[in-house]
Protein backbone atom coordinates (compact mmCIF):
# COMPACT_ATOMS: atom_id res chain seq x y z
CA UNK A 1 0.00 0.00 0.00
CA UNK A 2 1.20 3.33 -0.56
CA UNK A 3 2.44 5.36 1.72
CA UNK A 4 0.80 8.77 2.65
CA UNK A 5 2.64 11.88 4.86
CA UNK A 6 -0.60 13.76 5.23
CA UNK A 7 -4.31 13.42 4.66
CA UNK A 8 -4.58 15.53 2.08
CA UNK A 9 -2.43 13.38 0.46
CA UNK A 10 -4.49 10.51 1.00
CA UNK A 11 -7.84 12.30 -0.31
CA UNK A 12 -6.19 13.52 -3.64
CA UNK A 13 -4.66 10.11 -4.29
CA UNK A 14 -8.09 8.47 -3.81
CA UNK A 15 -10.06 11.29 -5.25
CA UNK A 16 -7.62 10.29 -8.35
CA UNK A 17 -8.78 6.56 -8.02
CA UNK A 18 -12.88 7.79 -7.97
CA UNK A 19 -11.93 9.71 -10.53
CA UNK A 20 -10.28 7.13 -12.72
CA UNK A 21 -12.75 4.46 -12.08
CA UNK A 22 -15.95 7.01 -13.39
CA UNK A 23 -13.48 7.66 -16.42
CA UNK A 24 -13.17 3.88 -16.72
CA UNK A 25 -17.21 3.39 -16.07
CA UNK A 26 -18.10 6.10 -18.85
CA UNK A 27 -15.64 4.61 -21.32
CA UNK A 28 -17.38 1.02 -21.09
CA UNK A 29 -20.39 3.02 -21.08
CA UNK A 30 -20.02 4.37 -24.10
CA UNK A 31 -18.73 0.78 -25.34
CA UNK A 32 -21.79 -0.55 -24.81
CA UNK A 33 -24.03 2.00 -25.86
CA UNK A 34 -21.96 2.31 -29.10
CA UNK A 35 -22.05 -1.46 -29.78
CA UNK A 36 -25.95 -1.04 -28.80
CA UNK A 37 -26.14 1.41 -31.62
CA UNK A 38 -24.03 -0.77 -34.41
CA UNK A 39 -26.39 -3.56 -33.54
CA UNK A 40 -29.41 -1.96 -33.59
CA UNK A 41 -28.44 -0.14 -37.11
CA UNK A 42 -27.61 -3.61 -38.02
CA UNK A 43 -30.68 -5.16 -37.39
CA UNK A 44 -32.62 -2.66 -38.64
CA UNK A 45 -30.89 -2.70 -41.83
CA UNK A 46 -31.22 -6.47 -41.97
CA UNK A 47 -35.39 -5.85 -41.44
CA UNK A 48 -35.49 -3.49 -43.65
CA UNK A 49 -33.70 -5.07 -46.49
CA UNK A 50 -35.90 -8.52 -45.73
CA UNK A 51 -39.21 -5.98 -45.83
CA UNK A 52 -37.92 -4.75 -49.27
CA UNK A 53 -37.14 -8.00 -50.98
CA UNK A 54 -40.25 -9.44 -49.63
CA UNK A 55 -42.14 -6.33 -51.55
CA UNK A 56 -40.24 -7.39 -54.45
CA UNK A 57 -40.94 -10.82 -54.18
CA UNK A 58 -44.91 -9.59 -54.31
CA UNK A 59 -44.92 -7.79 -56.97
CA UNK A 60 -43.30 -9.98 -59.28
CA UNK A 61 -45.55 -12.90 -58.35
CA UNK A 62 -48.49 -10.52 -58.61
CA UNK A 63 -46.57 -9.06 -61.84
CA UNK A 64 -46.90 -12.81 -63.05
CA UNK A 65 -50.33 -13.71 -62.03
CA UNK A 66 -51.38 -10.75 -63.50
CA UNK A 67 -49.52 -11.92 -66.93
CA UNK A 68 -51.13 -15.10 -66.65
CA UNK A 69 -54.32 -13.84 -66.38
CA UNK A 70 -53.12 -11.55 -69.50
CA UNK A 71 -52.42 -14.44 -71.51
CA UNK A 72 -55.04 -16.55 -70.50
CA UNK A 73 -57.31 -14.00 -71.53
CA UNK A 74 -55.43 -14.25 -75.28
CA UNK A 75 -55.87 -17.20 -75.62
CA UNK A 76 -59.61 -17.63 -74.63
CA UNK A 77 -60.71 -14.73 -77.29
CA UNK A 78 -58.94 -16.66 -79.82
CA UNK A 79 -60.23 -19.54 -79.07
CA UNK A 80 -63.84 -18.35 -78.77
CA UNK A 81 -63.26 -15.91 -81.77
CA UNK A 82 -61.84 -19.13 -83.87
CA UNK A 83 -65.33 -21.21 -82.46
CA UNK A 84 -67.54 -17.48 -83.30
CA UNK A 85 -66.04 -18.22 -87.19
CA UNK A 86 -66.86 -21.88 -87.23
CA UNK A 87 -70.70 -20.99 -86.35
CA UNK A 88 -70.61 -18.45 -88.77
CA UNK A 89 -68.89 -20.27 -91.71
CA UNK A 90 -71.26 -23.20 -90.85
CA UNK A 91 -74.77 -21.21 -90.85
CA UNK A 92 -73.54 -19.27 -94.07
CA UNK A 93 -73.14 -22.91 -95.43
CA UNK A 94 -76.56 -23.77 -94.18
CA UNK A 95 -77.70 -20.38 -96.03
CA UNK A 96 -76.24 -21.30 -99.02
CA UNK A 97 -77.35 -24.25 -99.66
CA UNK A 98 -81.48 -23.41 -98.43
CA UNK A 99 -80.51 -20.94 -100.83
CA UNK A 100 -79.60 -23.25 -103.74
CA UNK A 101 -82.87 -25.41 -102.76
CA UNK A 102 -85.29 -21.90 -102.84
CA UNK A 103 -83.86 -21.52 -106.51
CA UNK A 104 -83.88 -25.40 -107.90
CA UNK A 105 -87.37 -25.49 -105.82
CA UNK A 106 -88.19 -22.27 -107.85
CA UNK A 107 -87.10 -22.92 -110.98
CA UNK A 108 -88.70 -26.31 -111.06
CA UNK A 109 -92.03 -24.53 -110.12
CA UNK A 110 -91.62 -21.95 -112.81
CA UNK A 111 -91.18 -24.80 -115.63
CA UNK A 112 -94.23 -26.65 -114.01
CA UNK A 113 -95.55 -23.78 -114.56
CA UNK A 114 -94.20 -22.85 -118.51
CA UNK A 115 -95.37 -26.97 -119.25
CA UNK A 116 -98.58 -26.29 -117.99
CA UNK A 117 -98.97 -23.12 -120.15
CA UNK A 118 -97.43 -24.73 -122.43
CA UNK A 119 -100.07 -27.76 -122.64
CA UNK A 120 -102.85 -25.09 -122.58
CA UNK A 121 -101.73 -24.03 -125.41
CA UNK A 122 -101.47 -27.00 -127.63
CA UNK A 123 -105.18 -27.86 -126.74
CA UNK A 124 -105.95 -24.60 -127.50
CA UNK A 125 -103.83 -24.98 -131.03
CA UNK A 126 -105.23 -28.22 -131.29
CA UNK A 127 -109.31 -27.31 -131.06
CA UNK A 128 -108.42 -24.36 -133.39
CA UNK A 129 -107.62 -26.85 -136.17
CA UNK A 130 -110.28 -29.13 -135.68
CA UNK A 131 -112.46 -25.81 -135.79
CA UNK A 132 -110.80 -24.77 -139.20
CA UNK A 133 -111.15 -28.32 -140.93
CA UNK A 134 -115.22 -26.96 -140.78
CA UNK A 135 -115.48 -25.83 -144.65
CA UNK A 136 -117.93 -22.84 -143.95
CA UNK A 137 -116.98 -20.44 -141.90
CA UNK A 138 -120.15 -19.87 -140.37
CA UNK A 139 -121.15 -16.94 -137.52
CA UNK A 140 -121.75 -20.07 -134.74
CA UNK A 141 -117.99 -21.38 -135.47
CA UNK A 142 -116.91 -17.48 -134.99
CA UNK A 143 -118.37 -17.68 -131.76
CA UNK A 144 -116.48 -21.44 -131.08
CA UNK A 145 -113.41 -19.40 -131.62
CA UNK A 146 -114.05 -16.43 -129.64
CA UNK A 147 -115.17 -19.21 -126.58
CA UNK A 148 -111.85 -21.24 -127.09
CA UNK A 149 -109.80 -18.09 -126.83
CA UNK A 150 -111.87 -17.27 -123.52
CA UNK A 151 -111.21 -20.76 -122.35
CA UNK A 152 -107.52 -20.61 -122.78
CA UNK A 153 -107.16 -17.39 -121.20
CA UNK A 154 -109.13 -18.52 -118.42
CA UNK A 155 -107.19 -21.62 -118.21
CA UNK A 156 -103.72 -19.55 -118.17
CA UNK A 157 -105.57 -17.49 -115.80
CA UNK A 158 -105.96 -20.53 -113.67
CA UNK A 159 -102.28 -22.03 -114.17
CA UNK A 160 -101.17 -18.45 -113.02
CA UNK A 161 -103.05 -17.92 -109.81
CA UNK A 162 -102.17 -21.50 -108.76
CA UNK A 163 -98.52 -21.21 -109.37
CA UNK A 164 -98.67 -17.70 -107.81
CA UNK A 165 -99.39 -19.50 -104.89
CA UNK A 166 -97.00 -22.22 -105.08
CA UNK A 167 -94.42 -19.34 -105.29
CA UNK A 168 -95.87 -16.96 -102.51
CA UNK A 169 -95.70 -20.06 -100.06
CA UNK A 170 -92.07 -21.05 -101.47
CA UNK A 171 -91.17 -17.75 -101.17
CA UNK A 172 -92.87 -17.93 -97.13
CA UNK A 173 -91.27 -21.63 -96.42
CA UNK A 174 -87.92 -19.63 -97.57
CA UNK A 175 -87.80 -16.35 -95.75
CA UNK A 176 -89.16 -18.38 -92.70
CA UNK A 177 -86.46 -20.78 -92.87
CA UNK A 178 -83.68 -17.96 -92.88
CA UNK A 179 -85.43 -16.75 -89.83
CA UNK A 180 -84.61 -19.80 -87.82
CA UNK A 181 -81.40 -20.02 -89.06
CA UNK A 182 -80.56 -16.36 -88.35
CA UNK A 183 -82.09 -16.90 -84.98
CA UNK A 184 -80.57 -20.06 -84.80
CA UNK A 185 -77.17 -18.16 -85.50
CA UNK A 186 -77.80 -15.62 -83.33
CA UNK A 187 -78.84 -17.89 -80.49
CA UNK A 188 -75.26 -20.21 -80.89
CA UNK A 189 -73.45 -16.59 -80.61
CA UNK A 190 -74.96 -15.80 -77.85
CA UNK A 191 -74.29 -19.02 -76.07
CA UNK A 192 -71.12 -18.76 -77.25
CA UNK A 193 -70.58 -15.45 -76.19
CA UNK A 194 -71.86 -16.34 -72.55
CA UNK A 195 -69.37 -18.92 -71.85
CA UNK A 196 -66.49 -16.66 -72.89
CA UNK A 197 -67.34 -13.98 -70.57
CA UNK A 198 -67.89 -17.01 -67.92
CA UNK A 199 -64.58 -18.13 -68.51
CA UNK A 200 -63.16 -14.56 -67.84
CA UNK A 201 -64.71 -14.37 -65.07
CA UNK A 202 -64.03 -17.51 -63.59
CA UNK A 203 -60.17 -16.52 -64.61
CA UNK A 204 -60.92 -12.94 -62.60
CA UNK A 205 -61.98 -15.03 -59.34
CA UNK A 206 -59.33 -17.13 -59.72
CA UNK A 207 -56.80 -14.51 -60.17
CA UNK A 208 -58.60 -12.20 -57.27
CA UNK A 209 -57.87 -15.67 -55.02
CA UNK A 210 -54.25 -16.02 -56.06
CA UNK A 211 -53.84 -12.35 -54.97
CA UNK A 212 -56.00 -12.40 -51.82
CA UNK A 213 -53.44 -15.87 -50.79
CA UNK A 214 -50.25 -14.09 -51.99
CA UNK A 215 -51.53 -10.84 -49.55
CA UNK A 216 -52.10 -13.38 -46.68
CA UNK A 217 -48.67 -15.01 -47.44
CA UNK A 218 -46.76 -12.19 -47.30
CA UNK A 219 -48.35 -10.63 -44.63
CA UNK A 220 -47.72 -13.63 -42.49
CA UNK A 221 -43.81 -13.71 -43.88
CA UNK A 222 -43.88 -10.11 -42.99
CA UNK A 223 -45.16 -10.83 -39.38
CA UNK A 224 -42.87 -13.38 -39.47
CA UNK A 225 -39.62 -10.58 -39.91
CA UNK A 226 -41.19 -8.15 -37.53
CA UNK A 227 -41.11 -10.69 -34.68
CA UNK A 228 -37.66 -11.67 -35.70
CA UNK A 229 -36.67 -8.62 -35.47
CA UNK A 230 -38.71 -7.99 -32.03
CA UNK A 231 -37.02 -11.10 -30.58
CA UNK A 232 -33.35 -9.57 -32.03
CA UNK A 233 -34.29 -6.48 -30.14
CA UNK A 234 -35.26 -7.72 -27.18
CA UNK A 235 -31.84 -9.99 -26.69
CA UNK A 236 -30.38 -6.74 -27.58
CA UNK A 237 -31.67 -5.09 -24.82
CA UNK A 238 -31.40 -7.71 -22.32
CA UNK A 239 -27.91 -7.98 -23.55
CA UNK A 240 -27.29 -4.32 -23.09
CA UNK A 241 -29.00 -5.00 -19.64
CA UNK A 242 -26.44 -7.54 -18.36
CA UNK A 243 -23.37 -5.82 -19.31
CA UNK A 244 -24.97 -2.25 -18.11
CA UNK A 245 -25.42 -4.58 -14.74
CA UNK A 246 -21.96 -6.30 -14.82
CA UNK A 247 -20.31 -3.13 -14.85
CA UNK A 248 -22.39 -1.01 -12.35
CA UNK A 249 -21.80 -4.24 -10.47
CA UNK A 250 -18.03 -3.91 -10.94
CA UNK A 251 -17.95 -0.23 -10.18
CA UNK A 252 -19.59 -0.24 -7.21
CA UNK A 253 -17.41 -3.38 -6.25
CA UNK A 254 -14.54 -0.96 -6.95
CA UNK A 255 -15.75 2.17 -5.67
CA UNK A 256 -16.34 0.14 -1.95
CA UNK A 257 -12.95 -0.82 -2.35
CA UNK A 258 -11.48 2.12 -3.10
CA UNK A 259 -13.85 4.23 -0.15
CA UNK A 260 -12.35 1.17 2.83
CA UNK A 261 -8.78 1.53 1.54
CA UNK A 262 -9.23 5.47 1.79
CA UNK A 263 -11.30 4.83 5.57
CA UNK A 264 -8.58 2.34 6.52
CA UNK A 265 -5.43 4.89 5.56
CA UNK A 266 -7.09 7.73 7.47
CA UNK A 267 -7.55 5.51 10.35
CA UNK A 268 -4.09 5.78 10.73
CA UNK A 269 -4.24 9.24 10.98
CA UNK A 270 -6.22 9.23 14.23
Amino acid sequence: MKAFQTIEEVNDYYEQQLEALELEYEKKQQTIDKNEQQIRAALEVQYEQQLKVLEEQQNNEKSTLNNNRTEAIEKIKKLFQHKKEVILKKYEAEFNEHFQDYQVTKIEILEQQQAEERAKFKAYQKRQKELLTQVEVTRELMADFEQELDTLHAELMDVLTKFEQRFVQLEEQYEETCEQLEQQRDEAIEKLGDSEEASQTQLDDQLFEALQDLDEKMDQQQEKFQQGFSEKEQSLEDMVRTQQEKIEAEYEQKHTRIFDEQEKVLSQFD
